[in-house]
C-alpha cells in the first residue's frame, strides 16, 4: 500500500516558479499513464499561462481562485473538480487572501488530442 499526504514543507517552485507543487506518485512508481501532484497558489500568485498537449483534472482542496480557459473565466472553489482539455490555453490566479490548493492529474489523451 502506498499512501502520500500533503506536506507544506515539501512544496517546491514549479511552472517556472509561478506555483508551488509537491509530487505525489510518479507514473513509473505506480505504473500509471498519468502524473499527479498537489499544487498551491499563495495569495496573489498566478500560474504562468500555458497550452500543453495533456488534459488535466483539478480537484480544489482549499480556497478559491479564478480559472481562465481560452476566453472563459470562472471562480473555482473548495470541492470543485475541473477538467481542462488538452491544447487549450489556461491559467489559474489566486485572487484571495488565503492559500488555494489543488490535487491535479494529467495525461496525454488517446489519439493525442481531446
Amino acid at each position: 500500500m502506498l499512501v502520500r499526504s500533503f506536506d507544506p514543507n515539501a512544496l517546491f517552485p514549479a511552472h517556472e516558479g509561478t506555483i508551488l507543487a509537491q509530487g505525489v506518485f510518479s507514473a513509473e512508481e505506480i505504473g500509471a499513464p498519468f502524473g499527479c501532484a498537489f499544487g498551491v497558489l499563495k495569495p496573489g500568485m498566478a500560474q504562468k499561462p500555458e497550452r500543453v498537449p495533456v488534459a488535466k483534472l483539478y480537484y480544489v482542496r482549499t480556497g478559491e481562485a479564478t480559472l481562465r480557459i481560452e476566453d472563459e473565466e470562472r471562480v473555482i472553489r473548495e470541492g470543485d473538480v475541473v477538467f481542462i482539455p488538452a491544447n487549450l490555453w489556461h491559467t489559474v490566479r489566486n485572487h484571495t487572501d488565503s492559500d488555494f490548493s489543488t490535487f491535479a492529474l494529467w495525461w496525454t489523451p488517446a489519439g493525442g488530442e481531446q
